[in-house]
């Protein structure tokens, strides 16, 4: 039998976010882990997933430590969840819930690159025991390394591992737009951004946008910066600017 203590030495500071469209199995997890983890979180489908996995990040500034959820669900199901969590945040820890007759989904989340699998039906040692396993790996890795702060002006810094902007140590709330612009913009940083390279950007996270969009999201963007730390280059682009 595996021991729960185990488990929550490695949760006790984390925060889950558990899908699961059966309330009774949704209700069992949530009971379980309340006690495990600081912050337990539950969704009933993949669509309500995406909108509290976004509104967490921002109201907290960072995104959930693990996310638990099936795959088979109305509305959204746990293939197409994972794809919309993976375009904001490529380093997510996911565990997904998957059945016998859920074989064929398998490779496309292996691909995807999910941290592990649990059967169902879901038995409660081999769930704990899953989640000390990829637990174990969240604390392991290091919270930040020189490479992920870019510093903008003295008091302004862009945490690029976990997406997040502080000004004077105080998080700044940012749209999905102004977080799309700040990844691309920190992976060229002092270098110019074409249009067409905000645009390809955008594209990728399946958001179609226009010129005028592009000004006016860079124009509120700039309010929440330093004083040009985004510069026009006519003809040519954007830039942002480090210190």
């Amino acid at each position: 039998m595996f021991d729960p203590l185990l488990l929550y030495n490695e949760s006790r500071h984390l925060s889950i976010l558990i899908v699961e469209d059966h309330l009774s199995l949704r209700t069992r997890i949530v009971e379980i882990l309340s006690d495990l983890f600081a912050r337990v979180d539950e969704a009933q489908n993949g669509v309500d997933a995406l909108e509290q996995y976004i509104r967490y990040q921002e109201e907290n500034g960072v995104y959930y430590d693990l996310v638990l959820s099936d795959i088979q669900m109305p509305c959204m199901n746990g293939i197409d969840l994972t794809a919309e969590i993976y375009a904001h945040h490529e380093e997510q820890p996911i565990i997904i819930l998957s059945a016998h007759q859920d074989a064929q989904y398998l490779l496309a989340l292996i691909n995807f690159g999910v941290a592990q699998f649990i059967t169902k039906p879901v038995e409660q040692d081999q769930m704990l025991e899953t989640l000390y396993n990829v637990c174990k790996k969240i604390n392991k890795k290091p919270l930040h390394t020189s490479a992920d702060i870019i510093t903008l002006g003295d008091t302004c810094i862009w945490d690029t591992r976990t997406q997040t902007l502080k000004v004077d140590n105080n998080v700044v709330s940012l749209t999905k737009h102004e977080i799309y612009f700040m990844e691309l913009f920190s992976k060229h940083l002092d270098k110019v951004c074409s249009i067409d390279d905000i645009l390809n950007h955008f594209f990728l996270h399946n958001i179609d946008i226009n010129a005028d969009n592009i000004r006016s999201s860079l124009t509120r963007l700039r309010k929440k910066l330093p004083k040009n730390s985004i510069t026009s280059v006519y003809g040519l682009g954007y830039r942002l600017s480090s210190r």
